[in-house]
């Protein structure tokens, strides 16, 4: 068993190197050809623009996983997975238009905004594909998207505009992955949404999203407090830092729930209790450990002096350690605490639990910009993904600790109908 789930996180890592090698080799050039500074303002806006999309695609994203699983049971997978591309088109048809209307008295903006469709749309189509455990296809269009970032990156961002580039590059990179992703699924009859199809959909997903908004608003909240009472240089070091331990870190941890959480949801579906437990916890643990130890090799190259080129404007040793034990935290929390709140219907507990983090950290981190005590931003944010993660358990103790038999085979509404 254990060498079968090795096997498992192996394949993934293979299909997720790649794009993880792109994407970590993209932020170290644009760590190097912009100042601290510009590159706080850069990471702030993508985090700012990515809140947004997960206001707006976020419904539908996040519970595509879970209720994906029990459609897929019931036989009714291909028709749910319609309606909600039906309604993703309809929102990038909206968001769209309102950034044609916003350039029309706020010129610049079309390109932030973009990013709101395009990144929202590429990371549902993602979930689609991994919702049904195609591997090699999530991996080709992560593969895509990363490449052409890189490359825009590489051929647009100099001159005096940089950060405008940067964030073409950006928004650009995502469109052609949301292609890339959309080819994968395959040619799907789009019809008008079935609201009997989205019903758990909006159970699932509006709860999920409150609790996204929460922790992203530890996540970009943390960065403009940085910005008003820190410095843009303290705001691109902690952005740089953040960013890199999320490449590094959070990209082993999403490798181990990208195999092992659709999965466990799989076991569930059909009552595999133990089998969605085990799945688990065996996945974050071999991921943390694989994750602890990229962290650490990227201080010990740091420290070496082989890094110096590319972690020179923005890098900090001690503020990546910090920043990379908290997004290990989070991460983890996500692969095994997480999916019980998927599937016991109870995702609002996670936003109890980051509001509860968010506000602690925010305070932490005000009170010691305020008096200029260095790494108070790297030890509040810490300091909110540990009591988020602390509280989501004892909030979701009795879903952990629950056999949940029956719970996940139960038809969705509508099962009659699509069967008929």
């Amino acid at each position: 068993m254990i060498r079968e789930n090795l096997r498992k996180l192996g394949e993934s890592l293979v299909i997720r190197v790649v794009p993880g090698i792109v994407n970590l080799y993209t932020l170290f050039y644009l760590g190097h050809v912009l100042q601290p500074n510009d590159y706080g303002i850069f990471s702030t806006v993508i985090a700012t623009v990515s809140f947004i999309s997960t206001m707006v695609f976020g419904v539908a994203t996040y519970s595509i996983m879970p209720v994906s699983a029990k459609m897929k049971v019931c036989g009714l997978e291909r028709e749910y997975i319609s309606s909600v591309l039906a309604v993703l088109s309809g929102l990038s048809v909206l968001v769209a238009v309102g950034a044609i209307i916003t350039e029309s008295f706020l010129s610049g903006s079309v390109v932030a905004i973009s990013i709101i469709a395009t990144f929202g749309l590429h990371t549902a189509l993602q979930e689609i594909l991994r919702s049904q455990i195609r591997l090699w296809a999530y991996g080709w269009s992560a593969i895509g998207q990363a490449l052409t970032y890189q490359a825009l990156v590489m051929f647009l961002v100099s001159g005096d505009a940089k950060v405008q580039a940067a964030l073409v590059a950006f928004s650009v990179s995502y469109f052609v992955g949301a292609i890339i992703s959309f080819w994968f699924v395959g040619p799907l009859d789009l019809r008008r949404p079935r609201l009997s199809y989205l019903g758990r959909s909006l159970v699932t997903g509006h709860a999920y999203v409150l609790s996204n908004l929460a922790e992203n608003g530890l996540f970009v909240g943390l960065r403009y407090i940085v910005m008003i009472l820190g410095s843009h240089d303290q705001l691109g070091v902690f952005s740089f830092c953040v960013d890199l331990a999320q490449r590094s870190v959070g990209f082993l941890m999403n490798a181990a729930s990208f195999v092992f959480v659709p999965r466990a949801f799989s076991h569930a579906a059909v009552g595999g209790i133990r089998e969605f437990k085990r799945g688990l916890l065996t996945g974050a643990s071999v991921a943390a450990v694989l994750a602890a130890v990229s962290a650490a090799g990227i201080v010990l190259l740091f420290f070496s002096g082989y890094g110096g080129k590319w972690l020179d404007n923005s890098f900090d040793p001690l503020s990546f350690t910090i920043l990379s034990a908290a997004v290990l935290i989070n991460r983890t929390k996500k692969v095994v605490i997480d999916p019980f709140a998927l599937r016991s219907y109870s995702t609002l507990k996670l936003t109890y639990a980051y509001a509860i983090g968010a506000s602690v950290s925010g305070l932490i981190s005000a009170v010691g910009l305020a008096l200029s005590l260095r790494y108070s931003a790297e030890v509040a944010f810490l300091t909110g993904y540990l009591l988020a993660a602390a509280c989501s358990f004892v909030l979701l103790k009795s879903a952990i600790l629950d056999d949940g038999r029956g719970e996940m085979t139960k038809a969705p509404k509508g099962r009659s109908e699509g069967a008929s």
